[in-house]
């Protein structure tokens, strides 16, 4: 069963220990670009379990391409973090020392909270200001570029690049793995190319097995479910559909680690000491992004409820609206029928008036103008209810 299935099945410890003596570690775009939001203390350990397989370590192209494009949007959003954590610690210590609210606040126990507070925003701000020196003078890169000076793939050709384009839509189309679920991903280009970056790492890494028919050990940071199979929330393993394409074409073994799992597993394969705070701060990292991405959801969710509720606000809107102009004209065209009635009924002409005649046209202007002010306030209930869509989607974004 395991030769027709072999992606539902688990490495044996062999395998494994066989993968982590021999095997290519392969690092995405994302295991770098979080080495700029770890403490020293984690940083460090990374690097040195990186420097102990240093021989048997590659950078996809499409990877490198990544880390280079998004490495100063990161730093940014690390600077954005210290401000965050000094404006969160102000606001707590202006809120303890408002002594209606806290009486029960010790001016003596306040005025060492104060004290320990400013110490605090102290240091973030001389982290902060040494972060952002890494915009010009970056120590980070400096040590991955050490580490990995010729051991970054090639880029692909565009001959190449443009049969991959043509595959991937296909693949996303049948949500065959990885990459499908960037299919939504936009960019300035006609073909919207970006989304295809996962699919050319994946690519690139085949590519790089079958040259050194050599095994690979994937360590990415990415979560989405065309990398990982997942159950009830967890993530269990590679996607089977990767693990069997990756036999079928290279005939070697794959596997995948997220970064602490990499540094767990490297304490046991490369017998190496790493501090346990630095997994625990990998993974409060990893619950970090998962709650802002939950958020960024919630907030994408909401965007288009609210974009659906305008849109069909504004077809009702139409209607309602051509439905006013409609009843109107054939409002004037019964007062001009009524116009008639009176002006026959003035002339004294027996033989031209006609009782029913004017009874009808008068009920028929009732009743028109009864829908005329249903849908007059029809309309006005609507532009108050995009008044107060606006107003509720101005609080939430």
């Amino acid at each position: 069963m395991k030769s027709k299935f072999p992606g539902y099945f688990k490495l044996s410890d062999e395998e494994i220990n066989e993968l982590w003596e021999n095997a290519l570690f392969v690092f995405d775009a994302n295991i770098l670009l979080n080495l700029y939001r770890y403490s020293n203390e984690t940083r460090d350990d990374f690097f040195k379990i990186i420097e102990k397989i240093k021989d048997r370590i590659w950078i996809p192209h499409q990877s490198a391409s990544e880390f280079f494009d998004n490495r100063l949007n990161v730093i940014n959003q690390q600077e954005k973090s210290y401000e965050e954590a000094t404006n969160s610690l102000k606001a707590i210590e202006n809120e303890f020392k408002n002594s209606r609210q806290h009486p029960f606040i010790s001016q003596k126990l306040l005025k060492k909270f104060s004290t320990l507070s400013n110490e605090i925003c102290e240091q973030l701000t001389e982290s902060k200001e040494f972060h952002n020196k890494r915009i010009h003078q970056d120590d980070i890169l400096v040590k991955i570029e050490a580490l990995f000076n010729k051991k970054v793939g090639d880029e692909y050709e565009n001959e190449k690049l443009e049969d991959i384009y043509v595959e991937g839509e296909i693949r996303f189309l049948n949500k065959i793995p990885p990459g499908y679920k960037d299919a939504g991903k936009k960019d300035n280009a006609l073909k919207d190319i970006r989304k295809f970056g996962d699919l050319i790492v994946w690519k690139q890494i085949l590519d790089k097995s079958k040259e050194l028919k050599q095994g690979i050990i994937l360590i990415t940071d990415d979560r989405k479910e065309d990398w990982w199979e997942r159950f009830k929330g967890k993530t269990l393993n590679p996607r089977p559909e990767l693990k069997k394409e990756f036999q079928d074409i290279t005939e070697q073994s794959f596997h995948m680690y997220q970064s602490d799992r990499f540094l767990e597993f490297a304490t046991k394969y490369l017998d190496e000491e790493i501090n346990e705070n630095a997994l625990q701060e990998i993974r409060e990292l990893r619950k970090l992004d998962e709650r802002k991405q939950l958020s960024e959801l919630r907030k994408k969710r909401e965007y288009y409820k609210f974009k659906k509720l305008r849109e069909d606000l504004y077809k009702q809107k139409l209607s309602l609206e051509e439905e006013l102009n409609y009843a109107e004209n054939k409002k004037g065209i019964l007062e001009n029928a009524l116009s008639e009635q009176y002006l026959i009924l003035e002339s004294m002409d027996p033989s031209a008036y006609d009782d029913n005649q004017l009874k009808k046209l008068k009920i028929s202007e009732h009743l028109l103008n009864r829908k005329i002010e249903a849908i007059k306030a029809n309309l006005e209930d609507i532009k108050r209810q995009e008044f107060k869509d606006r107003l509720v989607r101005n609080k939430t974004v």
